[in-house]
């Protein structure tokens, strides 16, 4: 056998991800531990292997097909006729977000058109942050205020209080003449 086919990993790489061989997407199941998957057409076009990315999803244990592919309407219209292609790749033992970064990196590097915008979706989770940092400063510059308003009341001048009269009998001091 000669050495370059020892080199070549079987299945698709993108970026430092060897994903599975791609098999059609009809009657596909995801299995049973989490992952990435991306979903591809033949495209003579691309290479070393022929095939678009048109998406990149993730799943978590034991999930189903149906509630994947809901996730990336146009699916058919982008496929243009074409035979959706399904690829996987296997990530146990990792958590959402590790995935989520992986599938953001390769949405970012591919550019997938029937893929959300890389932005769009953290960018709403920051749009409720920041809406949450303002509400906090405002409630803190008001309490701010508050603060500074009672410190200053300290160094107002205090009207004076007139002198009264010691406790107990104390004798009157007659006039010198």
């Amino acid at each position: 056998m000669p050495l370059g086919s020892y080199l070549l990993a079987p299945g698709i790489r993108f970026n430092d991800c060897v994903f599975s061989e791609p098999t059609r997407l009809d009657g596909w199941t995801p299995p049973n531990c989490a992952g990435l998957f991306g979903i591809f057409i033949a495209d003579p076009n691309w290479a070393p292997k022929p095939f678009q990315p048109l998406y990149f999803g993730e799943f978590g244990n034991n999930a189903s097909a149906a509630a994947l592919l809901s996730e990336c309407p146009g699916l058919l219209s982008a496929a243009r006729g074409k035979t959706l292609m399904v690829s996987v790749l296997l990530m146990p033992f990792t958590t959402t977000s590790q995935r989520c970064a992986l599938k953001s990196e390769l949405i970012a590097a591919y550019n997938p058109p029937i893929q959300p915008e890389v932005g769009q979706l953290p960018r709403m989770d920051l749009f409720r942050k920041l809406d949450e940092f303002e509400k906090r400063h405002q409630e803190q510059t008001a309490q701010v205020m508050q603060l500074l308003a009672s410190v200053n009341r300290i160094f107002e001048p205090q009207p004076q209080q007139p002198r009264r009269r010691g406790i107990g009998f104390l004798p009157q001091e007659e006039p010198a003449s």
